[in-house]
């Protein structure tokens, strides 16, 4: 009988984002890309997916956010209070 193991968070995360607050605290998300503990697969899109819907529900509250790759720590998207920046590389 095998045990099966489940996603562990930040160490089968995809991308971690980074958000200050307005009121001065900063705080760091892993990103959750499967749909439940033991799903057999996991997506990236299904954790950026849920990192969009907390920006928008965050909306001017969180002055900078910004998403990161966590293979290559290279940031991939920022936000300045809720709207979509361009990155320069």
């Amino acid at each position: 009988m095998s045990v099966s193991k489940g996603w562990k968070l930040k160490e089968d995360s995809e991308t971690k984002m980074i958000v200050w607050f307005a009121d001065g605290n900063m705080r760091t998300m892993y990103s959750i890309d499967w749909n439940y503990k033991f799903s057999k697969t996991k997506k990236r899109e299904t954790g950026l997916a849920r990192f969009y819907k907390k920006i928008e529900d965050y909306g001017a509250k969180a002055t900078t956010v910004e998403i990161y790759e966590m293979s290559t720590g290279m940031r991939i998207a920022k936000f300045c209070k809720g709207v979509e920046m361009e990155i320069s590389q």
